[in-house]
């Protein structure tokens, strides 16, 4: 072959090979550029997963992230409009979202007609149950496909702009960031549990926001250095001059930077967080729905409770419930919180964080506590139209039946801390209504003399409990912890006298007089304000003073029901340092025949009951039963006792009962001569600290950074200028002359003299000493005759003039940006004032 077709088989061989490499090397970016965004979804992924925890999430999300990766090389190898993308992965999201978002629709054809309609109208309507099922989801109806959206169209779309766009990459992170967003904002108001490393304690979401911003700064630092090389390449190219600019050797400096300030910040937070974020709530979407606001409106169930107890309502069934075996209570309501005049469900000035006001929707299943066996209960409504859901035990499913399962299913809230339920959508419960709940019911209870007190100290107010509450329960003497809670129950009931009615009609008896049998009547007020039990506790305060003794046959003074003795039973509780909560509902067995209980099932108005649960230090929640004696008739005074001397007849039919005055419940606890020293109250002071921590700390890690570079700037100075060796304080002026002009946007200096890049940059500045400065500092390497201190001062005294000059003209922002500005600190081949500097120096380094 001829050297002319040789040289030309060199050349087509030579292009091909540069063919191969060009071919490789998109490849590898195209590969590493998808790469670096699936990181930073993939941590959207862990930050989103607490919202379902379960297997099908982290499925839907690989398949999602396969398919976007398909749809993004399909639409670059095609050259696909944005639309025509868009549109492909709508199509991809409904051909998946059946089997990944609805898998349990796919029973039957209709089901699957069902979740095919719910996975369409789920980026419109499905956020709603996010944001009001309570968490985790799992896989319950459809609420996967809003999952699916994200994982499907935010890393198609990154991937995309990242792959075919040069100068919109940056907005190819931002959405990569999304996935981060969504786990955040539809995840749970309260703080997860924190991450603890040794002596730091830090919080999850620091954790995930942390990691979010490394890798989305490791997207950033590569796709730059990518394309600088790229550019260099180029212009290597161009004009056949190879640049001696290595990129990468900036690269680890870069990410150790970056990377060192995400941990000062989390550090920082890790150890500030705990103390000032401290009892306070996470502001998530779900924060705002609020079914609170509805339940608060609703009347409490225990200031209605002698309603039921009407003669029109007494026998009237509510509902029949079949129950498993071992379940001996239906629970309608708990009310954990009590303001002096009502015992409620929820507490209008409680925040969404505290667990007992969090209502929310219950998914396809919830777990069982610990020690719980579980079953299923199933329960038919009658005549009962209120709020309040009839449940056993902890609920962990609960199914509607009929033509408005579905309606009544997102009308279905439940609390899981106190186990209370209510509906609240349309059409409510009424007759025929029926429902299968799951249930998971303790296997052993405590017993309530075994309890151990949860606190020092009682959490009423002094305000809310009755002086003569605390008088009563000193004057009992009895030990303290759940032994001597045990014995104040049992007095109590014991010495008090059941009664539904402040009055009875003229020869009528009502029917829960009848059904009580051998039964005398005694008027009881209604309430339970801290008035009404201020004046439960003064009868029977009343009674021991002329009475003594502790036969409780002579002590009963106290008349009312289990609206009175429940909120009288919860302050007792509550002043021995126990948890405590009224519950109102039906018990469905009892081994006391005294008490009301459900027939076979059949739950009537007459069976409603009022007790407490107790929770000790470790305990599970102890049922206790409050309900009042009704056989032994309240005595008569002591001065009555003997019979008079001229009896009288009393002709019952023509004595009228006088009904006391409205009582100011407010006014229950308040005593006008108490001269009690009252504890300082320091919430406001806390609350005031707390506020200021949390905002220094959020100025820290705003303005930290800054500060950071600031100072690491003015050390840097201060040991160039303090150097021990003089001649490298010329050296060390030298390159923070150099450093002062890169920061204000000057070139890189590559090969010049000092005196060129002095030239150089001050050639647009007026009355400049630069060029006297580039030849002091190669006098300072070169001369045989060292400089002195006074040259050294005098240097120094240009280069703090230069850099000044350096910000004639700017504005504000333009010279703090030059303050903060990293490229002094990243440029290649900085100096440091060592000898080395000096070595570099010499060899021309800096531009000589």
């Amino acid at each position: 072959m001829s050297a002319p077709g040789r040289r030309d088989l060199r050349a087509q061989r030579d292009t091909q090979r540069g063919s191969r490499r060009a071919s490789n090397a998109r490849i590898r970016f195209l590969v590493v550029q998808a790469l670096l965004l699936d990181l930073v979804v993939l941590v959207g992924a862990a930050a989103a997963f607490p919202i379902y925890a379960g297997n099908r999430f982290v499925l839907l999300v690989a398949v999602a992230l396969a398919a976007a990766h398909a749809i993004a090389l399909a639409g670059l190898r095609w050259r696909w409009s944005g639309w025509w993308v868009a549109l492909v992965v709508f199509g991809a999201y409904l051909l998946l979202g059946l089997p990944l978002a609805a898998p349990t629709t796919l029973g039957s054809l209709p089901e699957a007609a069902r979740g095919l309609l719910a996975v369409a109208t789920a980026p419109v309507t499905g956020w709603k149950d996010l944001l009001t099922l309570q968490l985790p989801l799992g896989s319950y109806q459809a609420t996967l496909a809003p999952a699916l959206l994200v994982f499907l169209a935010v890393p198609t779309a990154a991937i995309s702009l990242a792959w075919r766009t040069t100068r919109g990459w940056p907005a190819a992170v931002v959405l990569a960031l999304l996935p981060t967003v969504f786990g955040v904002a539809f995840g749970a108001t309260a703080l997860a549990a924190p991450i603890v490393v040794g002596p730091l304690s830090v919080p999850r979401e620091a954790v995930v926001g942390a990691a979010a911003i490394v890798a989305a700064l490791g997207a950033v630092v590569w796709r730059t250095t990518h394309d600088r090389r790229r550019a260099v390449a180029a212009a290597v190219a161009a004009s056949g001059v190879r640049s001696s600019a290595r990129p990468l050797r900036t690269l680890g400096t870069r990410a150790a930077i970056a990377g060192g300030m995400v941990v000062a910040a989390v550090g920082l937070a890790g150890f500030a967080a705990p103390a000032v974020l401290a009892g306070g709530e996470r502001e998530v979407l779900r924060a705002g729905v609020d079914p609170r606001l509805e339940i608060a409106d609703e009347v409490s169930p225990l200031a209605q409770y002698r309603a039921s107890f009407a003669d029109d309502r007494f026998d009237d069934v509510l509902f029949r419930i079949d129950a498993p075996a071992g379940a001996d209570r239906v629970r309608l309501a708990t009310l954990p919180f009590y303001d002096g005049r009502f015992a409620r469900v929820v507490d209008p000035g409680a925040g969404t964080a505290d667990p007992r006001t969090a209502f929310a929707r219950v998914p396809a299943t919830l777990p069982a506590p610990g020690g719980t066996a579980t079953g299923a209960v199933r329960v038919t409504i009658d005549d009962y139209d209120a709020a309040w859901v009839p449940t056993v035990g902890a609920v962990t499913s609960l199914a509607f039946g009929g033509s408005d399962a579905a309606a009544l299913a997102d009308g279905f809230f439940y609390n899981s801390e106190t186990s209370g339920a209510v509906q609240l959508g349309e059409p409510g419960l009424g007759a025929g209504v029926a429902y299968e709940q799951g249930a998971a019911i303790l296997e052993t209870t405590d017993a309530l003399a075994s309890l151990v007190p949860a606190r020092g100290a009682a959490s009423l107010g002094e305000e809310i409990v009755p002086a003569s509450v605390s008088e009563w329960i000193e004057a009992q003497a009895v030990p303290g912890g759940g032994a001597g809670l045990e014995t104040l129950i049992d007095r109590l009931r014991a010495r008090g006298f059941l009664s539904h009615a402040l009055s009875l009609t003229a020869d009528a008896v009502p029917a829960w007089a009848a059904e009580l049998g051998d039964y005398t009547f005694q008027p009881s007020r209604a309430g339970h304000s801290s008035d009404r039990i201020d004046a439960l506790f003064t009868d029977l305060i009343t009674r021991e003073n002329e009475v003594g003794g502790d036969d409780d046959a002579a002590l009963v003074a106290a008349v009312g029901d289990d609206e009175q003795f429940a909120v009288a039973a919860l302050m007792i509780a509550d002043q021995l340092g126990f948890d405590a909560r009224v519950v109102v509902g039906m018990r469905l067995a009892s081994s006391d025949d005294d008490l009301a209980a459900c027939a076979d099932g059949v739950c009537t108005a007459g069976d409603l009951s009022a007790w407490i649960e107790v929770r000790g230090t470790g305990s599970a929640w102890v049922p206790v039963d409050v309900t009042p004696q009704h056989t032994l008739f309240p005595s008569p005074d002591v001065e009555q006792r003997q019979d008079p001397q001229i009896p009288t007849d009393v002709r019952q039919e023509q004595a009228e009962s006088v009904l006391p005055a409205d009582a100011n419940p407010a006014d229950g606890g308040a005593q006008p001569d108490d001269d009690t020293a009252q504890t300082a109250d320091f919430g406001a002071l806390w609350a005031t600290l707390r506020i200021g921590g949390a905002s220094l700390l959020v100025l820290l890690v705003l303005v930290g950074p800054f500060a950071l570079v600031l100072a690491a700037k003015a050390l840097r100075r201060r040991d160039r200028r303090r150097a021990d060796d003089v001649a490298e304080r010329f050296t060390g002026g030298w390159q923070e002359y150099v450093d002062a002009a890169l920061d204000h946007g000057r070139p890189v200096p590559r090969s010049q003299t000092r005196s060129e890049l002095a030239a150089q940059y001050s050639a647009d500045l007026d009355g400049s000493d630069s060029l006297r400065l580039a030849t002091w500092a190669d006098r300072s390497v070169f001369d045989v005759v060292p400089p002195s201190e006074t040259e050294s001062d005098e240097f120094w005294r240009i280069v703090e003039a230069e850099r000044a000059r350096f910000d004639d003209g700017l504005g504000w922002w333009a010279r703090m940006r030059a303050r903060v500005s990293l490229r002094s600190v990243l440029r290649r081949g900085r100096g440091s004032g060592s000898r080395r500097a000096v070595k570099r120096a010499s060899r021309g380094a800096e531009g000589r």
